[in-house]
């Protein structure tokens, strides 16, 4: 069976090679002609600085959950732990995201490294209240990677460098194409650290320290930072961020999109190992499984180039493209793990998770189209004087739903069925099965949503962002 995963591996890589080179024969050289110097430059401090702090954030995604077993804690123990970090991510977050805006988005970089170091180090005791004081501040720190970057970059790329506004689309892809090459590259060595040279699950922990403090260290020398300081308070921007939220028709439909298909990809980390857990007698490598999964994100955001560069698909048309993908990927791994598919000489098992296993990588490929065109679709529609503000305001729909599977994950009666399993024990088809359908149901919601988003955006983003900047 490595065999197997070493050959799709291989056939990613080569579909990945082949679309960067026509991504940079179509796409690059159209743009040496519309970049400038000051593009060049702003995007590379953008990119250093961002490469570096998610490589430090996916240096501790393989292990967390493999710590806190190791510390002894049971199931409900880590949900709780889970849970917190969720919503310390929408609570603190949000309070953190106004102090941004107030005093710009530079502050918050900085912090960024600090606090996720202070996370890292709560990772060195197995003391339950220092590791729930941890997950607060990787909570916060998560708010602040997927804002408050973003948001600067944003800013200085239109409001004080004055560059077309379609660039942002070129920065963005490459953005996801770089960070799922460091999740790679991360994995790699994390499993290098814990497995090869046996320095336990806490060592990608400690190996992440340094970077986060490179990262602080690059904003305070490096970054500069030209923002017009909002005068409103904290509280003001918050109520102003909802309001806005819940009226704006772009913001909101957007924010329903945001919510569902990220809370689905947080189901999605805890669904895809039970689902190879079917085949207990044949395991798959899941480090491969993984690396194949970042090589499928990886050719989504160089498909998402190609199909902007050569104006085949803009970005709302490709958000939707992203959103059917993925619902349909889950439409199909709903009918392969049922009993739909007959059982072909005994292998029904098989043929099931490598069904599912097809459309998962399908799904990731969705990831890659989605994080660019919904990054680029929220810097059109979100008003930059509380963009970090409502960017995580509109995250809570997203923590609400996964603290609700949380819960029902691991909260579940004693004899009910649940994704952990005794190692006696095979994983329950039925309760993977009810999962993919919600996965299912919730994507399909953001294909509609998608669609009423391009609708209601045909107004020009320039318009509304001026009548909502007079309101804030």
């Amino acid at each position: 069976m490595d065999i197997m995963f070493l050959i799709v591996i291989i056939v990613l890589l080569t579909i990945a090679v082949i679309l960067f080179a026509v991504s940079r024969k179509y796409v690059v050289e159209k743009l040496k002609q519309e970049t400038n110097i000051d593009f060049q430059k702003l995007q590379r401090r953008y990119l250093i600085v961002y490469c570096l702090a998610c490589f430090a954030d996916w240096l501790q995604g393989p292990y967390v959950y493999k710590l806190y077993k190791q510390y002894g804690y049971n199931e409900g123990e880590i949900a709780v732990l889970f849970i917190t970090g969720t919503i310390s991510n929408s609570l603190f977050g949000t309070i953190t995201g106004a102090l941004a805006d107030i005093y710009g988005r530079k502050i918050l970089c900085i912090s960024y490294g600090i606090l996720y170091s202070g996370c890292c180090v709560t990772k060195m005791f197995g003391n339950f209240q220092l590791l729930l004081v941890g997950r607060m501040l990787g909570g916060i720190s998560t708010s602040i990677l997927y804002s408050a970057f973003d948001s600067w970059y944003i800013n200085e790329h239109v409001n004080y460098y004055k560059l077309p506004e379609e660039w942002l689309n070129n920065t963005f892809a490459k953005a996801t194409f770089f960070n799922a090459t460091l999740a790679i590259l991360a994995g790699l060595l994390s499993y290098f650290l814990v497995s090869v040279l046996e320095f336990g699950p806490v060592a990608p922990f400690v190996t992440a320290i340094p970077f986060l403090i490179t990262s602080s260290i690059y904003v305070v020398s490096v970054i500069n930072e030209h923002y017009v300081r909002n005068t409103k308070s904290a509280s003001a921007s918050v109520k102003k961020a909802i309001i806005l939220w819940m009226t704006n028709k772009n913001i909101f439909t957007l924010s329903v999109v945001q919510s569902l298909y990220e809370g689905v990809m947080y189901l999605f980390i805890y669904i895809w190992t039970p689902t190879f857990d079917v085949l207990k007698d044949s395991k798959p490598p899941l480090g491969l499984v993984f690396s194949s999964f970042m090589l499928a994100l990886m050719i989504g955001s160089k498909i998402y180039s190609i199909l902007l560069g050569n104006s085949f698909l803009d970005s709302k048309k490709q958000l939707q493209l992203a959103t059917f993908v993925a619902s349909f990927s889950f439409l199909m791994c709903s009918l392969a793990i049922s009993n739909i598919f007959i059982d072909y000489n005994g292998q029904q098992k098989y043929y099931k998770v490598m069904i599912c296993y097809f459309f998962f990588l399908l799904f990731e490929i969705s990831i890659g189209i989605y994080f660019p065109s919904m990054t680029y679709l929220k810097s059109q529609v979100i008003p930059e004087k509380i963009r970090v503000t409502i960017s995580n305001v509109i995250k809570i729909p997203s923590n609400v739903f996964i603290c609700l599977a949380l819960l029902w994950i691991y909260f579940k009666e004693p004899n009910e069925n649940v994704i952990k399993i005794q190692e006696d024990q095979e994983p329950n088809v039925d309760f993977i099965f009810t999962i993919f359908v919600v996965c299912f149901i919730a994507t399909l919601i953001t294909f509609i949503f998608s669609k009423i988003f391009s609708k209601f955006h045909s107004e020009s983003f320039k318009d509304i962002i001026k009548r909502h900047e007079i309101e804030v």
